[in-house]
């Protein structure tokens, strides 16, 4: 199989933009079920209005077909006067998706603009549970040159307005495409860990498979023989087999930010990848959750990166992925 970099998902069919929005009013976050048969079968409310309630369309996260969620925003809001008023300059950053891979492909690149000099960064809920504002989370908003300013988050409580807010327009699409501002924010995170990291590295998931059936989890996503082939074989073809989720988040972008080859499982922990150079061979590996095709976030952040791409299929048996792997450079 030839090394190739991968196509977006599906076409592109926005352009990036930067609205600012005087007496803005945002929403309160909600969620709710469709009554359809098939995907999308919820709906996610919460996005930008103007002072006259008109909704802010680029506000709006976007999906693609067969997403579970879509954005159901009414055209035009009413206004909630009485609501908590955030002073001065905001920008708006679209969901605070809580999720490692999917904070780094969507939430850090909304906030691509620069020269917007924001007084705090205000953000939806996304889904549910507790949101929460944890280490990594501010120290990649930090690298992404948005450190010391203020969080919110909106969530189902309070809708908030806005004295003035800077609307950019989404530099992801989930599993769909991007735009190249989005590599230009993941550029600035990475680029003060860039020399000395390994060349080639396995992103194993050994240990957070463990950990996940130790727990009585579903998400560990092959078995415990599996995951010590895989990382024997990787680590005789040379590799440095680390887990990342054990380490802080400056050494996780170490790890990929000098890399010429990232090899790893289907999902969040490849998504470092988005940090990687340009050139930086891909090898994604499919699992039982994504055995035949490599998923749809990761090819766009190859895209992106201009990464050369190799799928290699879950559903192979130990021994065709093991000589695969001892194959990869032919």
């Amino acid at each position: 199989m030839e090394w190739t970099v991968p196509t977006f998902p599906h076409d592109v069919r926005d352009d990036p933009s930067i609205e600012v929005i005087d007496d803005a009013f945002l929403t309160r976050h909600e969620l709710g079920r469709l009554r359809t048969f098939s995907r999308p079968d919820r709906y996610l409310r919460g996005a930008v209005h103007d002072a006259e309630g008109r909704l802010v369309v680029s506000s709006q996260k976007l999906s693609v077909p067969h997403h579970p969620w879509v954005a159901a925003d009414p055209a035009r809001a009413r206004v909630n006067n009485r609501a908590e008023l955030l002073q001065g300059r905001w920008m708006y950053g679209g969901h605070w998706v809580q999720h490692f891979g999917h904070f780094i492909v969507e939430t850090i690149t909304t906030l691509w603009p620069t020269g917007q000099e924001p007084v705090g960064l205000v953000f939806h809920k996304y889904l549910h549970g507790p949101v929460t504002q944890e280490r990594w989370m501010l120290r990649l908003l930090e690298l992404a040159g948005y450190g010391a300013l203020p969080v919110e988050i909106v969530g189902g409580a309070r809708a908030r307005r806005v004295e003035q807010l800077v609307v950019p327009s989404r530099s992801v699409v989930a599993n769909g495409w991007g735009h190249p501002q989005a590599r230009e924010v993941w550029e600035r995170v990475v680029s003060p860990f860039r020399g000395g990291g390994p060349r080639r590295v396995f992103l194993t998931r050994s240990a957070f498979n463990d950990a996940q059936r130790r727990a009585g989890s579903r998400r560990a996503r092959s078995s415990p023989e599996r995951d010590r082939a895989m990382d024997g074989a990787f680590r005789a073809a040379g590799f440095d087999v680390v887990a990342p989720e054990t380490l802080a988040l400056e050494d996780q972008l170490r790890l990929v930010a000098d890399a010429e080859v990232v090899a790893g499982g289907s999902g969040s922990a490849l998504h470092l990848t988005a940090f990687a150079p340009a050139g930086t061979r891909v090898v994604e590996i499919g699992d039982e959750r994504n055995p035949a095709h490599p998923v749809g976030m990761q090819r766009v952040i190859d895209h992106l990166g201009g990464h050369p791409h190799r799928f290699l299929r879950g559903d192979l048996s130990t021994a065709d992925l093991q000589r695969r792997i001892a194959d990869l450079d032919d």
